[in-house]
């Protein structure tokens, strides 16, 4: 890459340094705060959750990896530009963000922070208004979105595990 281009980024990037201090689910979700054990069910079962998991890991876990993992995973390296300052910086910030409201680096449940039921509310509200990836992220990375057959996949994982939480007969 040319010194001249190199330079332009990193003045493109500074120019948006204010926004890294947005926080990330200001841009995304609305601003909307997902309070811890809201919603949970009365038992989550170990072997209810052990299915989820395996279905999860079989369907979901590989269009998350291609979509999501850059900010709500780990494990993918960064882009090129990330070293560039300004950018670097704006990166990190949603990056922190990102993974605060949903990290996605272990399989599921994604952590403790949320209930499974909770994650699975945020998770199906994002593919509805279709809020993920925010905007920003969508400018500087072309085919992010995901496609109309991803969101079928994912709504019918949710579905099939709410299913699978709630117990049979409810």
């Amino acid at each position: 890459m040319k010194k001249g281009m190199v330079w332009i980024l990193g003045i493109a990037a500074g120019a948006l340094l204010p926004f890294a201090v947005l926080e990330t689910p200001t841009l995304a979700h609305k601003g909307e705060s997902h309070p811890a054990g809201a919603d949970a069910p009365a038992s989550t079962g170990a072997q209810a959750l052990a299915g989820i998991n395996a279905a999860y890991l079989r369907q979901v876990k590989p269009i998350f990896y291609a979509k999501c993992f850059d900010c709500h995973g780990s494990g993918k390296p960064l882009p090129w530009y990330a070293g560039i300052p300004g950018a670097k910086q704006l990166i990190e910030s949603d990056i922190r963000g990102a993974k605060r409201h949903l990290d996605m680096s272990r399989d599921f449940p994604f952590g403790v922070q949320h209930t499974p039921l909770e994650q699975f509310n945020g998770i199906a509200a994002v593919l509805k208004d279709g809020s993920m990836p925010p905007w920003l992220y969508r400018i500087a990375h072309r085919g992010s979105a995901l496609t109309p057959q991803e969101v079928s996949t994912i709504q019918a994982w949710i579905d099939e595990s709410r299913k699978s939480l709630q117990g049979p007969g409810k």
